[in-house]
């Protein structure tokens, strides 16, 4: 149901804007995406080893970059969003999510248009160099003919476990060594390689638990150990000591973001689906539930782009209801 009246929203949103951009002036905002996964081309999506649909390619990578760079949006880090941001600009936050190794290839346009972007990792992914958890589901599951309502139907199941729980049961359903990797398309970084990126002038890291646990699946004493462990993790491989957690699945509560500000995170970035209109005060709250939009590999990626441009969109209302629906 929820797939369908939002499939059904997004042509007349796409209309909408249109007329929105042609009337008024867009709002100052910081807008964030979320990314995690980047394609090559085609062949390595037929391989079918990770879960396609939060992924894009690097050629559309590319070109949401430079419809925004193109219009005049400032690309901000970490530290800018410190700073406090102007209320006279309008900011793109690009961030990429679980730490894959194929992220390398961002790197190239990156440096191009001279952007930053946050790279939120869950360390225990890299420090023992196994698969991510839907990835592994997705493969299987599509080896056995399972259809995609199969996959997600399994997913969201799963996702009301905790990260134990959830490799425990693929591994009896599966094999004790289905988390190998099976090559650079659904591998984390190494350590080194993660050493080595952490290093380049336009990739800031975040933090992203050490397992990708879904908060509000853990008590109180998990989730601090989530958060403190990987970013122990991340500061013994790198030196960082990140300031800002991306909620895996998008998944926080008050005590999340609470105890977030007591490890001493300056911002949370939540899966909303909305732009941060400014000014934003990060001494309070703000800055915890900053939304994000994210893209479809499907969907023309200029359209896309126009499309979030938008101060109101249909779309985002309906999502963010039955986001809001799960959270209860």
């Amino acid at each position: 149901m929820k797939k369908n009246v939002i499939s059904l929203v997004k042509v007349p949103d796409l209309i909408f804007s249109k007329i929105y951009l042609r009337l008024f002036k867009e709002k100052n905002s910081l807008m964030t995406f979320i990314f995690h996964g980047l394609f090559n081309n085609g062949r390595e999506i037929d391989l079918n080893l990770v879960d396609p649909q939060p992924w894009i390619t690097v050629q559309q990578f590319q070109q949401f970059v430079k419809y925004y760079f193109d219009r005049g949006y400032k690309f901000i880090s970490p530290d800018d969003l410190l700073q406090k941001l102007t209320d006279d600009k309008r900011y793109i936050l690009i961030t990429f999510d679980d730490g894959y190794f194929n992220n390398i290839r961002a790197l190239s346009i990156l440096k191009k248009y001279k952007v930053p972007a946050v790279f939120f990792i869950s360390t225990n992914n890299v420090k023992y160099n196994k698969c991510f958890w839907w990835d592994v589901l997705y493969r299987e599951m599509k080896k056995l003919g399972k259809s995609e309502s199969e996959i997600i139907h399994k997913q969201r199941w799963l996702k009301t476990k905790t990260n134990d729980d959830i490799e425990n049961y693929l591994i009896k359903e599966f094999g004790k060594d289905i988390f190998n990797p099976r090559n650079n398309i659904d591998r984390p970084f190494t350590h080194l390689e993660l050493k080595d990126f952490s290093k380049e002038k336009y990739v800031f890291l975040g933090n992203h638990t050490s397992d990708h646990g879904i908060l509000t699946n853990y008590s109180t004493d998990e989730i601090r150990s989530q958060i403190l462990n990987a970013q122990k993790t991340l500061y013994d491989i790198t030196g960082i000591k990140p300031l800002c957690i991306s909620y895996p699945d998008g998944a926080y509560s008050d005590k999340v973001i609470n105890i977030s500000k007591e490890i001493g995170f300056k911002f949370g970035i939540t899966t909303n689906y909305k732009k941060n209109y400014l000014p934003l005060d990060c001494n309070k709250s703000d800055c915890m539930r900053l939304g994000r939009f994210d893209l479809s590999s499907s969907s023309n990626i200029i359209k896309q782009c126009e499309l979030f441009r938008s101060d109101f969109l249909f779309y985002a209302c309906i999502r963010n209801f039955f986001n809001n629906r799960k959270a209860k």
